[in-house]
């Protein structure tokens, strides 16, 4: 049970950091030295932003 979690929780951090390291443009050191909890606002704002835009941009397009 318990190794389940943290395997889980190996995988998520693994996504997280590679997702910040592109959406960002900043190296793995960079990632890693970031304080966890500014890792997952940049990510939720992030992701936040693209669907924004996405939204406007399907708007703009009539919807299709």
């Amino acid at each position: 049970m318990a190794s389940s979690k943290i395997d889980r929780f190996r995988s998520s951090l693994h996504d997280n950091v590679y997702s910040c390291m592109e959406l960002s443009k900043q190296s793995w050191d960079d990632v890693m030295n970031m304080p966890v909890q500014r890792l997952h606002d940049y990510l939720k704002w992030k992701t936040d932003l693209e669907e924004e835009k996405q939204k406007l941009i399907k708007e703009r397009t009539g919807g299709t």
